[in-house]
């Protein structure tokens, strides 16, 4: 039992260390649906033919967001992707200190929940995409409603709180169905492979980055103890009168 109880306390770790890589990306494409929501703002209520004018404005705006967004996404998981592959190192060195001297080594900042593993960024990914995917589910059991601009109150707090969450996707194809498109909503969850596939991409990316940067490293620290090693020495006569040879004329 206590096996089990210790397995399960890793995964949750596990879980929550990626939940909180999470978070910023996450935090980052709230700001960029909260901008999309004050342009929407500006150009009109969703019903004039002003919003009609603008609408290539807002899809502008949404590909400059969104890319914005990517774009900080990936850096950070291709930042998270080294760390991780340090506590890698760390962890690989504890187990081969008790495999060989029966020991663990005592590093105190190692944390086995950090450890790289490949699939991590693409869990770390599909948190993120979490608010697309239940609000395309949403938006396609409500499409008419949303379409027709005739929401009830609980319809229209859940509208807002997932365009705030997934705004800079669902946004304009919601401007869309109102201005009398036909919109699948269902189909916009396939958008949540964005942040997948860039989140796992770049995660592994950056642990691939680290390593070749260590190891450009250990050769480099090789090389040159070679060449300290081949050095030919110089003999220390200690300063005495007689031990230091005669210069020639």
């Amino acid at each position: 039992m206590s096996v089990i109880k210790t397995k399960a306390k890793t995964v949750w770790r596990i879980f929550w260390e990626c939940f909180k890589q999470a978070i910023t990306p996450s935090v980052m494409y709230f700001v960029s649906s909260a901008v999309l929501m004050l342009v929407l703002a500006r150009m009109g209520d969703g019903e004039s033919t002003e919003l009609d004018i603008n609408m290539n404005s807002l899809v502008t705006w949404t590909i400059v967001c969104g890319i914005v967004s990517v774009a900080y996404n990936g850096l950070l998981m291709f930042s998270c992707g080294g760390s991780h592959y340090e506590m890698l190192v760390s962890g690989n060195m504890k187990r081969r200190s008790a495999m060989q001297y029966g020991d663990e080594l005592n590093i105190s900042a190692y944390k086995i929940e950090k450890e790289y593993r490949p699939w991590k960024g693409f869990v770390m990914g599909g948190i993120i995409s979490g608010a697309i995917i239940v609000s395309s589910i949403l938006f396609g059991a409500n499409s008419q409603a949303i379409a027709a601009g005739e929401m009830n109150g609980a319809l229209s707090a859940f509208v807002i709180i997932f365009d705030l969450l997934a705004g800079w996707i669902i946004l304009p194809f919601q401007m869309a169905a109102r201005m009398g498109a036909s919109v699948n909503f269902y189909l916009l969850s396939l958008f949540a492979l964005i942040p997948i596939a860039v989140s796992g991409g770049l995660y592994i990316a950056g642990a691939y980055k680290r390593r070749s940067k260590r190891l450009r490293e250990q050769e480099i620290a090789a090389k040159q103890a070679l060449e300290a090693q081949a050095k030919p020495k110089k003999i220390n006569y200690g300063g005495l009168p007689g031990t230091k040879p005669r210069k020639r004329r």
